[in-house]
């Protein structure tokens, strides 16, 4: 019943702000297209402790030592005002790896096409909006515990997202609130 007042509540939350993309923790990623090796093994080498629990995952599952390319799936991503490539890369539901994923999140990155990663994240709900800032859409992260979702409005600054603001939703209500508590 949690999961379905989480979901309600990122729904909800999602019409009001009109997202351009979004995405959730138990989205099927089926048909999403892979990333390169080399997209992989920089987002697996960003973090030593998660590389470690991936390759020991990897290596309790039966799956071949250092393919980290099979773990991603990527999407194009509409950030840019000028129309630049970016990649929104998240890890398949199959192979499934805890390591990827919290009690309800999952990690994800942000590469442009250098393949710089220029934001990395992990939450119940990633979401585009419609504004922008400095040349780059606004995005918004969510997560949920407690009965309510903190949502966090990024923008581009620097460049890097940065926190702009955060509201808070009541997961029964659907009522949302500014400021983060």
């Amino acid at each position: 019943m949690k999961a379905l007042g989480v979901a309600i509540a990122l729904l909800s939350s999602a019409v009001l702000a009109k997202p351009i993309f979004e995405t959730y923790t138990e989205q099927k990623t089926d048909g999403w297209p892979g990333v390169s090796k080399m997209q992989a093994e920089m987002i697996v080498s960003l973090d030593a402790d998660l590389k470690s629990q991936a390759d020991e995952e990897m290596a309790d599952k039966d799956i071949k030592a250092g393919d980290y390319q099979q773990l991603f799936v990527s999407r194009k991503l509409p950030l840019s005002t000028s129309h630049k490539a970016f990649l929104f890369v998240r890890p398949k539901l199959e192979p499934y790896l805890s390591t990827f994923y919290g009690a309800h999140t999952f990690f994800h990155w942000i590469v442009d096409e250098r393949n710089n990663i220029i934001h990395a994240g992990n939450s119940d709900a990633f979401r585009v909006l419609g504004s922008s800032s400095n040349g780059m859409k606004d995005i918004e992260e969510a997560q949920c515990r407690g009965g309510k979702c903190y949502l966090t409005r990024l923008s581009f600054k620097a460049g890097k997202y940065q926190e702009a603001s955060c509201s808070t939703q009541d997961i029964d209500s659907g009522k949302i609130t500014k400021g983060c508590k």
